[in-house]
């Protein structure tokens, strides 16, 4: 698995060149995405559709696509023919996660080009009202003493990652509480039920709406929505800097033209001023001018997947 990573990474980065040159779909294109409607990726991925549909000529239909931590929905563009007419949002866990924590991959990261960065997504660490914890101090002392419990979810989700994370941090001993998805971890947080629960913003700022109390945000600036919350680094707390980026990717073999028409039509997105509104305000950062296309996004997917594989090994998390 060790050697089919790094094949995995080299090849994203030597395939994510694209010249180019004009193409346009002779049908409809899909974005599929590997998680069920309403979370973040899910959100992005029809943000961008319309004015991606715009800039191609042809609509762009969003589908999801929810299994295997992702796994699922790659596995179906892995097959798919490589003519840019269904494309995969995949994340941080998709391509740097899951081949330290699955045996087996119904897919082979290698199979994915990408053909630009959509974003980039903070985390914010919630405490529950009920908790009596109002500050770091009293997390990182309740943290200290293994008298947490943390929600957590599937193996390779960004709760569970962010929930290994937040324990180590807060000096392990920590009782990690598995759930189906973020909400309904999120109600049992309400409910006192949960002390902790790490989620990305676009989740987390409506739990802070009905009453959760944020602590801190991952990622290196504070968020508008919650100015008085400190990074985690402020906050004392630098291991703790799980940030979630979504990635566009077309399958391997699809010709350099289609992917620079699909990198056109991202940027094009994302200097939409809709889009832009819509994502500053679920606090997801678009990508700056030099962070954008296929070269940024092919060596981000290498170094995530170092820096990831390295803490899973660390934090003996087990393969499934």
């Amino acid at each position: 698995m060790k050697r089919r990573t790094l094949l995995a990474t080299a090849t994203l980065g030597t395939l994510a060149t694209p010249a180019l040159a004009q193409w346009a779909p002779s049908r409809t294109v899909t974005i599929l995405i590997p998680f069920a409607a309403g979370g973040a990726t899910d959100v992005m991925g029809r943000l961008i559709a319309q004015p991606m549909a715009a800039k191609l000529g042809q609509t762009v239909v969003v589908e999801n696509m929810a299994g295997a931590s992702g796994g699922v929905a790659a596995a179906r563009v892995a097959r798919s023919p490589a003519d840019g007419h269904l494309l995969f949002l995949g994340h941080i866990g998709v391509f740097a996660f899951n081949a330290h924590l699955f045996q087996r991959l119904a897919y082979d990261p290698a199979d994915f080009i990408p053909t630009g960065l959509v974003a980039t997504n903070p985390m914010v660490l919630l405490v529950s009202r009920n908790s009596g914890i109002t500050n770091i101090e009293q997390l990182r002392e309740r943290g200290r003493a293994g008298r947490l419990s943390i929600g957590s979810s599937g193996l390779g989700t960004t709760l569970h990652m962010g929930g290994v994370m937040v324990n180590r941090a807060l000096g392990g001993g920590n009782t990690l509480v598995p759930y189906r998805g973020g909400g309904p971890a999120i109600n049992d947080l309400h409910a006192g039920v949960l002390d902790v629960v790490i989620d990305q913003a676009l989740t987390a700022l409506p739990a802070v709406e009905a009453g959760a109390r944020p602590l801190a945000v991952t990622g290196p600036v504070r968020l508008p929505q919650i100015p008085d919350t400190p990074t985690t680094r402020e906050a004392g707390l630098p291991g703790l800097d799980l940030e979630v980026w979504n990635i566009l990717t077309a399958v391997r073999g699809t010709p350099a033209p289609i992917l620079a028409a699909v990198t056109e039509a991202l940027g094009a997105a994302l200097d939409d001023g809709g889009v832009r509104a819509r994502f500053a305000a679920a606090s997801a950062r678009i990508p700056a001018v030099a962070e954008r296309g296929p070269a940024f996004a092919a060596n981000l997917v290498r170094t995530e997947n170092v820096r990831w594989g390295q803490f899973i090994r660390e934090a003996g998390i087990e393969r499934e």
